[in-house]
């Protein structure tokens, strides 16, 4: 591991849960409520690039992965923000890394996640679409459609 890395996982040794380390990727779990303090250290204490974000349904509520890549080692940040099932919320990261605000539209978009602080929080993909209402989440598994065809 760099010394960067060394150093963000000692500073963050409280704030961090199930860590696993791999060749080039770093897991881990954060608070919804520490993830811009975190974000803010990868991106702009150590440089880091967002290169993307994804979510998930798991079996007891909804997981968004960040995957930050520290371009000059080939090593992976990858924090982890879980939030439940019924009214999902987790922090926004769009006003810090203007790069993650089309990522956060259509993690909403798609499975209903809000993105507390995000600038322009609004549907993305499924917008003209005629099979989706604006509170139809494809992506979730436990979703109704409003229309049939």
């Amino acid at each position: 591991m760099s010394d960067k890395g060394t150093e963000f996982f000692e500073k963050f040794q409280d704030k961090l849960t199930k860590v696993i380390i791999k060749p080039r990727r770093n897991y881990f779990n954060v608070k919804n409520e520490d993830l811009w303090e975190v974000a803010d250290y990868l991106f702009n204490t150590m440089g880091c690039r967002l290169s993307i974000c994804t979510a998930t349904e798991v079996y007891d509520g909804l997981e968004v992965l960040y995957h930050f890549s520290d371009d000059t080692t080939g090593i992976y940040y990858n924090p982890r923000v879980k939030t439940g099932l019924e009214n999902p919320e987790i922090n926004s990261i769009a006003p810090m890394i203007a790069g993650a605000n089309w990522i956060e539209r259509e993690m909403y978009d798609l499975f209903g996640i809000k993105f507390k602080g995000h600038p322009d929080l609004k549907k993305l993909l499924t917008i003209n679409s005629p099979h989706f209402g604006e509170d139809d989440h494809p992506m979730r598994f436990n979703r109704k459609r409003t229309k049939d065809k």
